[in-house]
């Protein structure tokens, strides 16, 4: 059986490096294959036109953005909506609460924190910012070592009883019915780049 393309639009390279080697083999067990786009590297028609290829091909797609500093999710999904000139479906929008690096810490367990030689925190990391992060790095290792060494031991089930935002995006779209295979065949992207 031919794997479903799912297109998973992420903001930047921290992301790109979480939903590789975490999120990428879940979706392959279910028969898609991940391709992703980082539309913050990207002009944002490429991405409207990406979005409307993929939609008009039928395939599935994964807009995730951060939370930041928006007060509210829902706020965050229609200002999504809004750059993007309406070009998906707010359904389809998944909210990282508040930034990626709450996911990263989420499935870090008491082990594999002693073997990092870092205290993360034994509590939900719904507020874990970049800022808070980057203070629990230890000395001499840089920021990506440290994520990469996050992703070599990461607990999937210990990050969503840890994260909200990453146990709803498990549950609706990795072990939901949220996401539809699309058509036989790719959308013509010959005017996009980035895919990767």
């Amino acid at each position: 059986m031919t794997a479903s393309p799912l297109y998973v639009l992420l903001e930047g390279p921290d992301d790109e490096r979480f939903f590789s080697r975490i999120v990428r083999p879940l979706f392959a067990e279910r028969g898609y294959e991940m391709r992703i786009w980082k539309y913050a590297c990207e002009k944002r028609q490429l991405t409207i036109n990406l979005i409307h290829a993929v939609r008009k091909g039928g395939h599935a797609y994964i807009f995730v953005r951060d939370l930041d500093r928006t007060p509210y999710a829902r706020l965050r999904v229609q200002e999504t909506l809004d750059r993007f000139g309406h070009a998906m479906d707010a359904e389809m929008v998944v909210i990282v609460v508040p930034e990626i690096e709450g996911w990263y810490l989420a499935g870090v367990s008491e082990g594999a924190a002693a073997r990092l030689g870092v205290c993360v925190p034994s509590w939900r990391t719904d507020r874990i910012t970049k800022e808070v992060f980057r203070s629990l790095i230890p000395q001499g290792i840089s920021r990506i070592e440290f994520m990469q060494a996050i992703l070599e031991e990461y607990d999937v089930a210990l990050a969503r009883k840890k994260n909200r935002s990453f146990r709803f995006f498990m549950d609706w779209f990795v072990d939901g019915d949220r996401l539809t295979a699309g058509g036989e065949k790719s959308p013509d992207f010959s005017s996009c780049r980035g895919i990767g």
